[in-house]
């Protein structure tokens, strides 16, 4: 037997070995993918001073818990001495100084975007949000994009493009430079240049890399829920006394300004919220 022939021998054998690796690595990718669907959700809320009671954080809980088909794992972001249950993960918020109350806690929140805490796919929710319907279309998303409501100025300003940050769903680590150039800012003077979070992040996350959760997922619960929704220019309500509603494409109300979900008496809210 020749070198040529001996040549082409060990490339046919050599081909077969390759054939037989990608056939092993695609079964472990499906492996793999199997699993992810079997992983937990990572959801996250920030509880900070007593703007909201902590049976807030349990029913946020419940609902999710509900409109999962996959387990998931509560990320409470909360004070050194506030306690957290057990089945939830607990991160320490560093404090900042004249940081605080109605107006000013929601800053908290851009401490989710430090990975120290946690570093790979986060959902986070605002605790006066009501969920109405299932949540698995959202591990579905695109990761590699950041996920946030369409701020609802949009109702009136159909052309505006700033987020609003009551659901936002995204990895951590990959956008860890909002944090690394969040915390070289005075925080102080920060949240007084911009009227809130969702402001700040509406100007640093460039428009290619964010994108907007389908329209009808999240709503506004008193300008686009309650009584058939509200005419933004007129201000007035569609059907004035018929409560709350939504289609079976929305899965979110969000309980923006007052009033919040433990102040109303609407049977639809009162039958999801607990």
């Amino acid at each position: 037997m020749n070198q040529s022939e001996m040549s082409a021998k060990e490339l046919k054998r050599a081909a077969k070995e390759l054939k037989r690796a990608a056939k092993a690595a695609g079964n472990q990718q499906r492996e793999i993918a199997a699993s992810d669907d079997r992983l937990p959700v990572d959801c996250a809320c920030v509880i900070h001073g007593d703007v909201y009671s902590w049976k807030y954080v349990d029913v946020l809980y419940n609902m999710l818990k509900r409109n999962f088909s996959q387990e998931i794992r509560m990320h409470v972001y909360t004070e050194h001495d506030r306690e957290v249950p057990p089945h939830m993960v607990k991160h320490v918020l560093t404090e900042w100084p004249g940081i605080r109350g109605a107006k000013k806690s929601w800053w908290y929140k851009m401490q989710l975007f430090n990975p120290e805490h946690h570093s790979g796919q986060l959902l986070y929710l605002d605790l006066d949000v009501v969920v109405v319907n299932q949540l698995d279309w959202i591990p579905q998303l695109s990761q590699s994009t950041f996920w946030a409501i369409q701020d609802f100025r949009t109702l009136w300003r159909p052309t505006f493009q700033g987020i609003n940050s009551s659901m936002m769903y995204w990895n951590v680590s990959k956008f860890a430079k909002i944090w690394n150039e969040f915390i070289k800012l005075d925080v102080k003077e920060t949240s007084k240049k911009f009227a809130g979070d969702q402001d700040y992040l509406s100007s640093v996350i460039k428009p290619a890399q964010r994108r907007f959760f389908p329209a009808k997922s999240a709503i506004s619960w008193r300008w686009q829920a309650l009584d058939g929704g509200m005419h933004p220019y007129r201000r007035t309500w569609a059907q004035p006394g018929k409560g709350t509603q939504f289609g079976s494409d929305t899965s979110l109300l969000i309980f923006h300004g007052q009033p919040k979900p433990d102040q109303v008496t609407d049977p639809v809210i009162k039958n999801h919220w607990h």
